[in-house]
């Protein structure tokens, strides 16, 4: 046990010693701000590195916006009440929400399970054969295919199909791996007794987005908060954005993080997860595509749609939103009613709101 302190110890001093380095100040002072901002906050040194606070265009006031983990998760439980959670975590549902709430999204084409599967035109998806059938009428396009729970987009995958007439060609466009139905179905058993998942219309994004890097589906995660009664705010965000050759672009799968300034819309420097320390990425890394600087098209539309949504949402008073910008508008991929509390540190977004909109609101119903 003190071997494993002394070593997380080692390691926490090797990170504020490179961080000193790369903000240009000394290690003592280094420890002073760390130490002084983690008392204060309660809050660790690697959410102090990860969101660059040593850095010298880093605002003082800026530090204190932001709240600690037990802090975040008790304002949650007042915005977000735990029992209506699960609307937005299980794909298949979330999917029926929006669609009956008319809030823009890709289309589902069907629901795969041996017992209760079912295309969106009513008639059964429940066999190989069906799903073949399914697969077959989208033949020259590409679908998107989900598991219905799930998390850093495991196990989703994007199917260009193909068919002959007699043979049917499933391939995957990141692995370019080919499947048939029954392997497609056995892919999404995993350790339950029966498979299954979701499929979905492709969504083909904008020239702009398409532009940040082509294979991926570039996505903003924007938190929005209701502020008052029926008035929503965006309070921070950042785009997400896909390596080479991948289809999704979690930042658990390698993406870039650009936050987003925003009175402008304009992208900021870039940063990715594999290292607490801001890359301050200005293009993308396998291909130099233009990413801090760019203004992003239509963002003040982008911002009402995403307040629009979360007052729509029902028992919902705060989410990160992913969202992205298509041809005719921007549409909503999935709604996170609980999102990971650093995105506040890569997106240097002040979760105190979230705290002050739970007292509101606690006041007023209590």
């Amino acid at each position: 046990m003190i071997a494993a302190y002394l070593s997380r110890l080692k390691d926490t001093l090797a990170m504020l010693k490179k961080e000193a380095q790369l903000a240009s100040i000394s290690f003592s002072t280094m420890l002073w701000q760390t130490g002084r901002f983690c008392l204060k906050t309660r809050l660790g040194p690697r959410y102090f590195v990860v969101a660059g606070m040593a850095r010298k265009n880093f605002k003082e006031t800026d530090k204190w916006q932001h709240i600690s983990a037990k802090e975040y998760y008790q304002a949650l439980d007042i915005l977000n009440p735990p029992l209506y959670r699960k609307l937005t975590q299980n794909k298949l549902s979330e999917k029926a929400l929006y669609q009956l709430l008319h809030i823009p999204t890709a289309p589902m084409l069907g629901y795969f399970h041996p017992i209760n599967g079912v295309t969106n035109c009513g008639a059964a998806l429940t066999t190989k054969d069906s799903l073949q059938l399914l697969l077959q009428q989208h033949s020259g396009s590409t679908v998107m295919v989900k598991p219905l729970e799930g998390f850093g987009g495991t196990g989703v995958m994007a199917l260009a199909i193909r068919h002959d007439g007699q043979t049917l060609q499933l391939q995957s466009v990141a692995e370019q791996q080919l499947y048939r139905a029954e392997q497609l179905i056995s892919v999404y058993q995993g350790n339950n007794q029966h498979s299954e998942f979701m499929l979905e219309t492709y969504i083909q994004q904008s020239a702009q987005f398409a532009r940040f890097n082509p294979s991926s589906l570039n996505t903003l995660r924007l938190w929005v908060l209701e502020t008052a009664p029926n008035q929503a705010e965006v309070i921070g965000g950042y785009l997400r954005i896909g390596r080479a050759g991948k289809v999704i672009d979690n930042a658990s799968a390698g993406g870039i993080m650009c936050p987003v300034d925003l009175a402008t819309g304009e992208l900021r420097p870039g940063l990715i997860k594999k290292t607490p320390h801001r890359d301050d990425i200005c293009q993308h890394p396998d291909h130099g595509a233009p990413l801090a600087g760019v203004i992003l098209e239509g963002w003040p539309q982008i911002q009402q749609f995403a307040e629009k949504v979360l007052l729509t949402l029902p028992h919902t008073r705060f989410a990160g939103l992913d969202i992205t910008m298509a041809g005719h508008g921007p549409l909503l991929i999935e709604a996170n009613v609980a999102p990971d509390k650093d995105g506040a540190a890569h997106g240097n977004i002040p979760s105190v709101k979230l705290q002050l909109a739970a007292r509101k609101h606690y006041v007023k119903h209590h």
